[in-house]
């Protein structure tokens, strides 16, 4: 019988904007009004540049694009935007000598699976945005209290949730045309040995394609553990707290299995640009957050038709509130403006469309009032990387209610017990990083079956005591105990 556990997988969430600036801190721009605010008078001046970095390759028809966007943006907040992408690959290491060297910038994308989000926060990296966020009341009252409470770090809100689906279900999506082929019928796809068997025939009567991108534990088809800093898991039955690999040695066994086999692609762990091996056809499957119209999204992503199965039940945690974030850095000089952006993204239907999909009749055509149709090669990023993806367009496949659908899941979805739990590192800050960086060592090593199982989780776990592991256990104990005397 298989066993029920899970991990509080990293997913595409959703929240809208909102921020603050310290109290009296005020940067050249802090005497111009709010977005949307009664301005007392016309900004005088050139307008100034606001730059953004965000996880994305750089995609066709971007210069024109931008131009387009910043002749929107100028005119409603005498601003320009630099957009800087970095590809996916590099954005952590990147980043990090971004932040490391102190330049100046104001925005970019974080999150608790790329650019590390609490990471950045406890090294000084954003501002905290609370009081700017009172200005923007129409942004505070689009998502749930309990997700603001989970981005909040020590009471105070460092980053804006981009406004998407919040919900985290765990899933895998399959080439559709190579699944009908031999019979992948998802609704018989009920466990991990289920792909196993579909994957041992592609790799068999399909030499040329890989059949699944990656590794991981949110493919094990378990029930919802609660989780605290990507390396605990919370019993709540006891609230007692373990390390989270107990709860996945049968799948990281599997995974290994896996790889021995050829299921992988050779560079799994290594791999920077996996969009061009799945867009050539190459990839069979690949794990994906599960969502309303999300085959469509693929579909316009990848060029081809995918179907999908969910591998757990849908929850809003905290790692998915963390999963697409906007944050302005403590280097930006004008943070007011930066905020301001971040308003206007989130609620001006032309801009998200614009920096979403480009420009009608050079990047897609209109099939209807809310509905597009992308031309092949053309400029595209996701909404989910910039803002409130409930003013897009829709796609080709996706239902006409999309958006519908995904609010009521976002409205109706189970919250996790410890969403607003935060913890804080403060007292084994130094512990913490080393075991961070462990985690990441092993990681990739243990989801993609690189090296024998037992021997990997025992070097894990003696990496793992000697860096100060039940010292971080015993802390995140304690304040879990004492967060819980809190609770009503």
């Amino acid at each position: 019988m298989q066993k029920m556990k899970r991990r509080l997988g990293f997913s595409l969430a959703g929240v809208l904007l909102m921020s603050s600036v310290l109290a009296g801190c005020a940067g050249p721009d802090a005497t111009q009004p709010a977005a949307g605010g009664n301005a007392a008078e016309t900004p005088k001046g050139p307008p100034e540049k606001l730059v953004w970095y965000v996880r994305y390759s750089e995609p066709a028809n971007a210069k024109a694009v931008l131009a387009k966007a910043n002749e929107l943006i100028q005119s409603k907040i005498h601003a320009t935007l630099d957009l800087r992408f970095i590809n996916p690959g590099d954005y952590d290491n990147k980043m990090q000598l971004i932040m490391s060297s102190g330049e100046e910038y104001d925005l970019a994308f974080t999150s608790a699976w790329a650019n590390n989000y609490l990471n950045n926060v406890d090294r000084g990296a954003y501002i905290p945005l609370d009081e700017m966020l009172v200005q923007y009341p129409d942004l505070q009252s689009i998502m749930r209290k309990e997700v603001w409470n989970a981005v909040k770090v020590k009471d105070k809100t460092y980053s804006i949730p981009n406004n998407q689906i919040m919900v985290s279900q765990d899933g895998v999506w399959f080439k559709k045309d190579i699944a009908d082929k031999y019979g992948v019928n998802i609704q018989n796809v009920k466990s991990i040995e289920d792909l196993g068997r579909f994957y041992a025939t592609v790799k068999e009567k399909e030499p040329g394609i890989i059949p699944l991108r990656a590794g991981s534990v949110s493919l094990g088809f378990n029930a919802y553990v609660p989780s605290a800093e990507n390396l605990f898991s919370i019993d709540t039955s006891t609230w007692k707290v373990y390390d989270k690999a107990q709860n996945y040695v049968d799948e990281y066994k599997t995974f290994r299995e896996w790889y021995l086999k050829g299921y992988f692609p050779q560079d799994v762990a290594t791999l920077k640009d996996e969009t061009s091996l799945i867009k050539a056809g190459k990839i069979f499957s690949r794990y994906g957050r599960q969502k309303p119209g999300g085959d469509a999204e693929l579909k316009a992503a990848y060029g081809f038709d995918v179907v999908q199965a969910p591998t757990a039940p849908p929850i809003i945690g905290r790692s998915a509130a963390l999963s697409t974030l906007t944050a302005i850095s403590t280097t930006s000089k004008k943070p007011q403006l930066a905020m301001k952006l971040i308003h206007l993204i989130n609620t001006d239907k032309e801009l998200i469309n614009l920096l979403s999909f480009g420009i009608e009749g050079q990047d897609y055509t209109k099939a209807g009032d809310k509905r597009i149709e992308k031309k092949a090669g053309s400029y595209e990023v996701p909404g989910w990387l910039l803002g409130n993806v409930f003013n897009t367009y829709l796609l080709p496949g996706q239902p006409d209610d999309v958006w519908e659908q995904t609010k009521k899941i976002n409205e109706t979805a189970q919250i996790d017990p410890l969403i607003s739990f935060n913890f804080d590192r403060t007292r084994v800050e130094n512990e913490m990083a080393r075991l961070t960086a462990i985690e990441k060592e092993f990681q990739p090593i243990l989801d993609n079956g690189l090296d024998d199982t037992e021997k990997t989780l025992k070097l894990r776990e003696e990496k793992m005591k000697a860096a100060g592991f039940d010292k971080v256990l015993a802390e995140v104990q304690l304040q879990l105990d004492e967060w819980r005397k809190n609770q009503k």
